[in-house]
């Protein structure tokens, strides 16, 4: 995930694929608990929800790296959301650089481009997770400020940060059951990313997506790759376009579980 592409889009549509559920494996502890269905602090969305029940043109932004450059993800959860509400102008604004961190949103300037959003995800956490020099509590620093940035320019908009998904590096020393030569495994530093993204989201009231739990857990990087038609390359890293389709599904799911259970359909 390293490079100096960067990929700006503006996504309209997305094809479908058949939704092939997982099971759902939580966050492991001390934040297992506190992540019911994938979604924590659903009430971080709420903003966004009421812009939606308005029957207001509804505009979400997305910043991360090559995961949201790809497009397959965010093209499948705004083709479902437009499909959902197909009398709502729903528009998402993806702004993904390959190689990416959080470092790159602090150095945006402006933060946003046109209309001020409802909804800012923030889908960064990959390439910090295979930094084994990262300083957590720095990495912690910068996410808030950057929280904080955004509600300064936009102060109605919900945030949702997308935890870091299941990851791995081919250096050996891994422990999956279904990779009997034990090659992959995941960076130590990626579960830590992925808790102070968990931690700072419960802190500062936005929602959280479990990724990681979301696609399987455990090994899931490594068991994506296997099969007829592999739901990850084998960079154990990257989706392949069902598969970004079948995440783009999962986090749509989630968000219309939300909006349900706060009344809205």
């Amino acid at each position: 995930m390293i490079g100096p592409l960067a990929l700006t889009v503006t996504l309209a549509l997305a094809a479908g694929t058949a939704n092939q559920e997982r099971p759902w494996t939580p966050l492991p502890d001390p934040v297992s608990a506190t992540c019911p269905g994938g979604l924590c602090q659903p009430e971080g969305l709420d903003g966004f929800f009421a812009a939606v029940e308005r029957g207001d043109p509804v505009r979400i932004v997305q910043f991360g790296d090559s995961h949201t450059a790809g497009g397959q993800i965010t093209g499948s959860l705004l083709w479902r959301l437009q499909s959902h509400w197909s009398g709502l102008v729903v528009r998402l604004d993806a702004h993904g650089v390959v190689g990416d961190t959080l470092r790159g949103l602090q150095a945006r300037s402006p933060l946003f481009d046109g209309s001020v959003p409802d909804l800012v995800i923030l889908a960064y956490g990959t390439n910090e997770g295979f930094d084994d020099l990262l300083v957590p509590a720095d990495y912690g620093r910068l996410l808030r400020e950057q929280i904080r940035r955004v509600r300064q320019a936009a102060p109605s908009a919900s945030i949702l940060i997308i935890g870091a998904p299941e990851a791995m590096r081919g250096e050996g020393g891994g422990t999956c059951a279904n990779d009997p030569e034990r090659r992959w495994r995941s960076p130590a530093m990626l579960s830590v990313v992925r808790d102070v993204q968990h931690r700072v989201a419960a802190e500062m009231g936005v929602a959280f997506w479990d990724w990681r739990g979301r696609m399987g857990g455990e090994c899931s990087a490594h068991d994506l790759t296997l099969g007829a038609e592999p739901l990850m390359h084998r960079d154990h890293v990257h989706f392949t376009g069902a598969g970004g389709d079948w995440i783009g599904s999962l986090l749509f799911d989630d968000i219309m579980d939300a909006h349900a259970r706060r009344g809205g359909r």
